[in-house]
C-alpha cells in the first residue's frame, strides 16, 4: 500500500479548512474566518513560496503583508488576521503529519451570560435603584415614555393651546 503524502501549499490550505468546516472538525465560521484571513494574506505569495507553506518565514511574511497593507486594513485586523492565518497552518501542518488522529487546537467557546450593569434609574419610590438596595427598600421597576406630538402648521393657537391642555389632564406629571 502506498501512502500518499499531502502537499503543505496554500491550495490544500484552503482545501483542507473547506473539508474541517463541512465535516465539522470545526466550526463553521471559524474555518470560514481562517480561509478568509488566509485568503488575504497568503495572496502576497509567488508560486514558489505558496507551494510549501511549512518553509516559509511567516513573521517575515506578515512583515510584508504588514507593508503593503498599511492604511488599507486597520492594526486590529492585521492582528486577527495574522493570528487566523498562524492557526490555520499550524493546524494544517499538524493535519499533514498523522490525518487519523489530528483533532484542532482551536478552543471552542462557551456562551456566557452577560450580566445587566447595575442600573441607576429612578424607581417608583423616587431612589436610584442603588440607594434602594443599600437601604433595604425594595426595587420597583420604573416605567419612560418619550411622547412626540406633530402639530400641523396650519393649527390654530386656540387648538395647540386645547391639545397641551388634554395632554395635562390625562397623562400624571411628577
Amino acid at each position: 500500500m502506498v501512502e500518499e503524502t499531502i502537499k503543505v501549499n496554500r491550495d490544500n490550505l484552503i482545501t483542507f479548512l473547506d473539508f474541517v468546516a463541512e465535516k465539522g472538525l470545526m466550526k463553521r465560521q471559524t474555518a470560514v474566518s481562517y480561509k478568509k484571513a488566509c485568503n488575504v494574506i497568503l495572496k502576497i505569495l509567488d508560486e514558489r513560496e505558496a507551494n510549501d507553506l511549512s518553509k516559509i518565514n511567516l513573521e517575515a511574511v506578515f512583515q510584508r503583508h504588514r507593508n503593503l497593507a498599511a492604511g488599507r486594513i486597520l492594526p486590529a485586523t492585521l492582528r486577527s488576521y495574522e493570528a487566523r492565518t498562524r492557526a490555520a497552518i499550524d493546524g494544517f501542518i499538524e493535519y499533514v503529519k498523522d490525518p487519523s488522529s489530528w483533532k484542532p487546537s482551536v478552543q471552542q467557546r462557551t456562551r456566557r451570560t452577560v450580566k445587566a450593569a447595575p442600573s441607576v434609574t429612578k424607581s417608583k419610590i423616587g431612589k436610584s435603584d442603588e440607594v434602594a438596595k443599600r437601604e433595604g427598600t425594595p426595587w420597583q421597576p420604573s416605567v419612560h415614555i418619550d411622547l412626540q406630538i406633530h402639530i400641523s402648521p396650519e393649527a390654530t393657537p386656540k387648538q395647540i393651546d386645547q391639545i397641551f391642555d388634554s395632554i395635562s389632564r390625562h397623562l400624571p406629571w411628577k
